[in-house]
């Protein structure tokens, strides 16, 4: 099942969820389960309270590895749920945090994006192309639009694509 984030994931175990974050300390694209997110939260958690009270410059060190990897690893959280990965930064200003908080712990969806934004944009593409949807090429220009103005990720736009054209 898809999102507008991309495929679902499967649960994960605590030492999988720890691998997986850094290694993908980085992507911020597609999906995180539950699990993934909350293994890596104890592991963040835990980890800060053993190094703080052994040092708190160890600590300091431990939160400059960790963030990076926790940061993507919320992101792909909030994909799952169907959230922009940027509602984070709400919760850098101090503001929101339970919200988040409250989305992290949120089961994942296999809707569709419900902005208002997309549904305004999508329903301009529609209205203009209304006349000649039946025509593959047509839906190929409608997705390069989408692509184009921002709507679709690079990775969205391919995966509409080739669905398309098989």
């Amino acid at each position: 099942m898809t999102n507008d984030y991309g495929e679902k994931v499967d649960p994960v175990g605590f030492g999988e969820a720890i691998g997986i974050c850094f290694k993908k300390f980085l992507v911020f694209e597609g999906r995180a389960k539950e699990s993934e997110f909350w293994y890596f939260f104890l592991f963040q958690l835990g980890g800060s309270i053993i190094t703080y009270a052994i040092h708190p410059a160890l600590n300091l060190v431990f939160q400059l590895i960790t963030f990076f990897p926790y940061f993507a690893v919320g992101c792909r959280r909030l994909h799952d749920i169907n959230k922009s990965g940027w509602w984070q930064w709400i919760l850098l200003t101090g503001f929101g945090a339970i919200l988040l908080i409250i989305w992290w712990a949120t089961e994942g969806t296999t809707q569709g994006n419900s902005s208002s934004a997309y549904k305004s944009i999508k329903s301009n593409v529609t209205k203009k192309t209304r006349s000649k949807r039946n025509d593959l090429t047509d839906e190929l220009e409608d997705l390069q639009e989408l692509y184009e103005e921002g709507t679709l990720s690079e990775e969205q736009f391919k995966k509409a694509k080739n669905k398309l054209l098989k």
